[in-house]
């Protein structure tokens, strides 16, 4: 792959051939697949709050993996991710706007957080959240399910969505999602 710099231009999967489209990289992916099925929100507000709400997940996952692959979820690293990442009264602070109290509160101000995170209807952004709380759920669940109810419920309704729910009880869902069976 690091080689091939047409095929993966930047050296590294993920992958997406989709008929005349071959582009590389997890959030063009995301993105790319959102606008052709119509999960990217509608009209130009709703489109830059799912872009919005991605980036701010990526914020999130990138500290997240630096948690995992480099500090391999030793006690200490947790203790501090924990009170820099997820502790409510941390947000203020230095956590690079990596934050699960902005999530919540992003959904908050969309219906009072009993829907989808933007707008009316599912998105690439309700997806993106769906799966940076589960993974947190695997590994910060009584502090995650005590701080934050919004996304824990989110969490549920669209694990319970038709096609997801399916697949979450399937055996193509990994027990451990992470390379280093951590997480």
């Amino acid at each position: 792959m690091k080689s091939n710099g047409v095929t993966y231009p930047f050296g590294q999967c993920p992958r997406l051939v989709d008929g005349d489209v071959d582009i590389c990289q997890s959030n063009t992916i995301i993105r790319h697949v959102a606008r052709k099925h119509g999960l990217y929100g509608s009209g130009e507000a709703e489109m830059a709050a799912v872009d919005q709400i991605i980036d701010g997940v990526e914020s999130i996952r990138g500290v997240y993996l630096k948690l995992i692959y480099g500090d391999e979820l030793k006690e200490e690293a947790k203790s501090a991710y924990q009170a820099t990442h997820i502790a409510p009264d941390s947000s203020t602070g230095r956590n690079s706007g990596a934050h699960f109290a902005f999530l919540e509160q992003l959904l908050a101000r969309n219906g009072g957080g009993s829907g989808f995170i933007v707008g009316g209807s599912l998105t690439a952004a309700d997806l993106c959240v769906w799966e940076i709380v589960d993974l947190h759920l695997r590994i910060f669940k009584e502090e995650v399910t005590a701080a934050y109810p919004l996304l824990v419920a989110h969490h549920g309704r669209i694990a319970g969505l038709p096609g997801i729910a399916e697949y979450l009880a399937s055996p193509a869902r990994l027990d451990k999602v992470n390379n280093n069976n951590l997480g």
